[in-house]
């Protein structure tokens, strides 16, 4: 681990304090230390220390980076690498943080432990979205965490149909749809009632948001399979150019796409798997006790 990426959550003063703390650390052990350049100015950080780049642009040969902010850092952070497959390394400062598990306090205590060799590397699945539209590809997108069809500004259902290998699933009205990857069932699919997949599960989660078929659940299917989803009817909001604007789609929160009749949405895993670097006595179900606050008093 000599090349070290650093991405840091933006106007946290918390987290810059924590990028100059570790990057002169990391200096003063001879590494070579990336980090985003408005947070280097932010901090003052002499150009010695670290070479600066824009976040979105982290130069090739990191041997691995360091996420200190929340999960939404977290995604930063998989953007920036793309498809690079490097490891990450999640400190926590936001609110839950179940990708940013490390605490603040820990931070040194695990990159030693991380340079001395001591860590374990956890694969986690990735998906590649495709929006055909006229038999055209208009977007294509690598996505960490969940993929959701949902209505607009509008409080109205959408009508959609669901297709897995080619294979009738079924039609459904809802607010929406939340395809996820075991990282992302303890995300938005969470909330909207689907189960918690372990990552070691080769599965894709279905959650439907607030459907108005009761029994329309939320199933896991194989990870292997490509799932299809178009919409049979014209349910759209349609603007003064004449064009639908209440059908959108939303990639891992962070990246949005309008949707129009006759789209069909391709969702399968990706050839590429995201890295997450964790300490070797790291527990999974301990971690899901401790963000999840299961078995302890409420109010404790």
């Amino acid at each position: 681990m000599q090349n070290i990426g650093i991405i840091t959550k933006k106007s946290d003063p918390g987290a810059w304090e924590a990028t100059k703390k570790l990057a002169l650390w990391l200096y003063h052990r001879g590494k070579q230390v990336t980090i985003c350049a408005e947070t280097a100015e932010a901090i003052a950080l002499d150009p010695e220390v670290a070479q600066y780049k824009l976040q979105d642009d982290l130069p090739e040969g990191q041997d691995m980076v360091v996420v200190i902010g929340g999960d939404g850092t977290f995604l930063a952070g998989f953007r920036a690498i793309g498809t690079r497959e490097v490891p990450l390394l999640g400190i926590n400062m936001g609110r839950l943080g179940f990708l940013t598990e490390v605490s603040m306090d820990a931070m040194l205590e695990t990159m030693e432990e991380v340079l001395a060799g001591h860590y374990r590397v956890e694969v986690r699945t990735l998906l590649n979205v495709i929006v055909l539209r006229h038999g055209e590809e208009v977007l294509s997108h690598c996505v960490m965490n969940d993929v959701v069809v949902h209505k607009g500004t509008l409080a109205r259902m959408l009508e959609f149909q669901v297709a897995i290998d080619g294979q009738f699933v079924y039609t459904a009205r809802a607010d929406g749809l939340i395809l996820a990857t075991p990282t992302g069932s303890t995300a938005y699919a969470l909330s909207a009632g689907g189960p918690i997949l372990h990552p070691g599960i080769d599965a894709l989660l279905l959650t439907p948001i607030c459907p108005h078929t009761l029994t329309n659940r939320p199933i896991a299917v194989p990870g292997y399979g490509e799932i299809c989803i178009t919409f049979p009817g014209r349910h759209g909001i349609i603007d003064r150019h004449g064009e639908q604007k209440d059908r959108l789609l939303t990639l891992d929160g962070q990246t949005g796409f309008s949707l129009l009749e006759g789209d069909q949405i391709l969702v399968k895993r990706s050839d590429h798997r995201l890295q997450v670097l964790h300490a070797p006595n790291r527990n999974y179900y301990a971690v899901l006790r401790e963000k999840l606050h299961w078995g302890e008093q409420i109010g404790s």
